[in-house]
C-alpha cells in the first residue's frame, strides 16, 4: 500500500508545474537593474548606455522588463545605435499591490491592488533582445485637429486610497485603548 501512495505521490508532483515568479528571464542575456520610486515619465540617455558598455547597440534591440512584463519603449532612432543626443524613454511605475496577491491566504482577502504592502520602489531590468521584436511606442500625428468631433461627454472616476497611516484595528479600553 505505501509503494501505491508513494508512486502516486511521485507522479502527482512530476505532472504538476507552477508559473514561477522568475520565469520571464533569460539567463543567457545581461540584466541592469534600476529602480523608480514614482509614476513618471523616465529617460534612459546614451551616456548612461555607454556607461553600461551598451552604446553599439541597435536602439531598437533594447528591452525594458517590470513585474515579468515587458515595458513599452520609445527611441528617438530606428535600426541604429544611439547618438549622442538620443535617449530611450518609457512610463516608469511606483510598485503597486499587484505582486502582493501571493501573500494571501485567500486573494479575494486583499483590499486593494494600488498600493504594496512592501515598498513604493518598483524594479525595472534593461536587457538586449535581438531575437524578436521588442514592444514600442510608434510616431503619430494627428494634422488636422479641427477636423476632429468633440466628446460629448467626460467621465472620471478619482478614488482615495487610505495609505497615510496604517489601520490598527478594533481598540479595547484597558486604561488605554489597546
Amino acid at each position: 500500500m505505501k509503494k501505491i501512495i508513494t508512486l502516486f505521490l511521485f507522479i502527482i508532483s512530476i505532472s504538476s508545474n507552477a508559473q514561477l515568479n522568475n520565469s520571464w528571464i533569460d539567463y543567457n542575456k545581461t540584466y541592469n537593474k534600476f529602480t523608480i520610486g514614482e509614476n513618471r515619465l523616465c529617460r534612459i540617455s546614451q551616456s548612461n548606455i555607454a556607461a553600461l558598455g551598451l552604446s553599439n547597440t541597435n536602439a531598437n534591440y533594447f528591452q525594458i522588463w517590470r513585474n515579468g512584463e515587458e515595458v513599452r519603449l520609445y527611441n528617438t532612432v530606428t535600426n541604429s545605435p544611439l547618438g549622442v543626443n538620443d535617449f530611450i524613454e518609457f512610463w516608469g511605475l511606483m510598485n503597486d499591490g499587484k505582486p502582493d496577491l501571493t501573500l494571501y491566504r485567500n486573494p479575494l482577502f486583499q483590499l486593494a491592488d494600488k498600493y504594496s504592502l512592501e515598498t513604493d520602489t518598483s524594479t525595472y531590468f534593461l536587457t538586449v533582445n535581438t531575437s524578436s521584436p521588442n514592444l514600442r511606442f510608434s510616431n503619430t500625428n494627428n494634422l488636422a485637429p479641427s477636423n476632429s468631433t468633440p466628446d460629448a461627454y467626460f467621465l472620471k472616476t478619482i478614488t482615495y486610497n487610505y495609505k497615510d497611516q496604517m489601520n490598527r484595528g478594533e481598540a479595547k479600553p484597558i486604561g488605554e485603548y489597546v
